[in-house]
């Protein structure tokens, strides 16, 4: 691009810029006149956290998603998903969900699977998914979608930190979203912190699932250690969450995924050997005891 469309360009960016920031000012100066009914915060389910937001998320408005690793880009697209589906859930008109994709996100952060959106409640219909072939068509697709009065979420999925994806790009996302009431989450892959527009960013790391209520030896709910790193609001916290597929929200998980009630005393692969077993080296009881410990471990 020569120096003189990429100046035409910047001033339309800014110009536009400044047409957003002008339309929210009235719409939030009517909402404080009483001319327009300010939407409800979206709970999360779990106390202590929906109290430290003062009733929850804040709709109508941009919050990012940090994944600090590659590896925890799973939790972090299991709480998205979880949000995305509460906001839906919710008495808000919205009928879908806009997942928009940076291409450099699917080399190593995979896909969703639409057999796991049912943990969700979500019926894949309701999910568009949009992968533009670069950055720049995948931030213009992001911007349209948070301007869509009839979407409940809107999650823009990017990789790193890009330069291009800057501060004024955020806040033009976070206007749009402003201004047609739409839930917006940057899910951020192998992200740092950095400034940006957000009302909130939250670092999500994968924490071991608990034990599965029905299956002795099934895999329970997806378990994320969830940190608030910025608030607007004022407080921030750290809390260990696990999604409920049952009432489809987040309920505070235990800090020990293993415990049980009745616990077995040997694990099913290794148990003891009977007594009538003669071991001819004489280390019967250090093989069992060694045994014994594995059982209690596990």
């Amino acid at each position: 691009m020569s120096l003189s469309r990429l100046q035409t360009a910047t001033d339309i960016l800014e110009a536009r810029t400044r047409v957003y920031e002008a339309q929210a000012y009235k719409a939030h100066r009517g909402m404080a006149l009483g001319s327009e009914e300010r939407s409800s915060p979206l709970t999360l389910g779990a106390r202590a956290v929906d109290h430290c937001l003062e009733g929850g998320l804040a709709c109508g408005g941009l919050h990012e998603l940090r994944s600090p690793l590659a590896r925890d880009i799973g939790a972090a697209t299991g709480f998205a998903l979880g949000l995305a589906a509460r906001a839906m859930a919710a008495d808000r008109g919205g009928r879908g969900i806009v997942w928009v994709t940076d291409p450099a996100t699917r080399v190593d952060g995979g896909g969703l699977f639409p057999a796991g959106l049912g943990q969700y409640g979500l019926d894949p219909s309701c999910l568009t998914m949009v992968e533009p072939g670069d950055l720049q068509g995948a931030m213009w697709a992001a911007d349209e979608a948070a301007g869509c009065t009839g979407l409940a979420a809107l999650v823009f999925q990017i990789k790193g930190n890009p330069a291009r994806f800057d501060m004024t790009a955020t806040r033009r996302l976070m206007l749009r979203a402003r201004q047609s009431g739409v839930l917006a989450l940057t899910l951020r892959q192998s992200g740092e912190e950095e400034a940006s527009a957000a009302a909130t960013r939250w670092r999500v790391n994968t924490e071991m699932s608990g034990a599965d209520d029905d299956l002795e030896r099934g895999v329970g709910a997806m378990r994320l250690s969830l940190t608030l790193e910025r608030n607007r609001a004022g407080r921030t916290g750290q809390w260990l969450l696990a999604w409920n597929p049952r009432d489809r929200s987040f309920h505070h998980a235990a800090p020990n995924p293993h415990a049980r009630a009745n616990p077995p005393a040997h694990s099913l692969d290794r148990l003891p050997v009977s007594a009538d077993r003669r071991d001819p080296s004489g280390k019967m009881g250090q093989v069992l005891d060694h045994r014994q410990d594995f059982g209690r471990a596990s």
